[in-house]
């Protein structure tokens, strides 16, 4: 339920960068006037766009959050570096900025995991799994480490396909290859090194 929830944005983004030019004028002369920016029927327009309906669906989302009480730090965090790169990317009319929040948010998430080793001596992943799974310390090292590992070459490829790709297909591939099939993968391969491993 929590991965579903933290999906919506990054959907929203792309269903809206997918279909902006099938909005009709007047709704986008609507949210011109809403939200002051200077969006037109063109194609080119549809990352700013889709970056701003990334910042109200992360927004909501976020105060749902606070809501309920459920937000974390890594939510602050998340909310802070997409309002940054989005409004950079809107005020400066460049699509970089939101095109490396990603990398951003990947490399914050190893450096999380790094730092949080070093100075609590806490495994995450052992803290988060330690009670329906049992393994030894060097397993759990393991693990985190393929964390890391994981997050920093996502953060690589993003920057990549954003620098040498076009605009559409960085969409496309922070959809699906980041956002779907990488971390399927990724889990699937944990799931079967924690099967082999476990002893509970």
């Amino acid at each position: 339920m929590k991965a579903f929830l933290d999906f919506i944005p990054v959907f929203f983004f792309f269903i809206s960068y997918v279909f902006y030019t099938d909005i009709p004028i007047n709704y986008i002369n609507d949210v011109n006037n809403l939200f002051g920016v200077d969006l037109n029927s063109k194609k080119s327009s549809g990352i700013y766009f889709a970056t701003l309906v990334l910042m109200v669906t992360y927004s909501i989302q976020f105060i749902f959050l606070f809501i309920m009480k459920k937000a974390k730090k890594i939510h602050y965090i998340t909310l802070l570096i997409i309002l940054l790169a989005g409004l950079s990317t809107l005020y400066f009319k460049n699509p970089l900025f939101i095109k490396i929040k990603p990398s951003i948010v990947y490399w914050g998430f190893a450096l999380f995991f790094i730092l949080n080793n070093f100075i609590t001596k806490e495994n995450i992943i052992k803290k988060l799994l330690q009670e329906q799974i049992v393994l030894d310390n060097k397993k759990w090292s393991v693990l985190s480490n393929s964390w890391v590992i994981f997050f920093i070459i996502c953060g690589f490829l993003n920057l990549y396909v954003a620098n040498f790709y076009t605009e559409e297909e960085w969409v496309e591939f922070k959809f699906y290859i980041l956002g779907i099939i990488l971390p399927i993968i990724f889990i699937i391969l944990n799931g079967i090194y924690i099967g082999f491993y476990t002893k509970k």
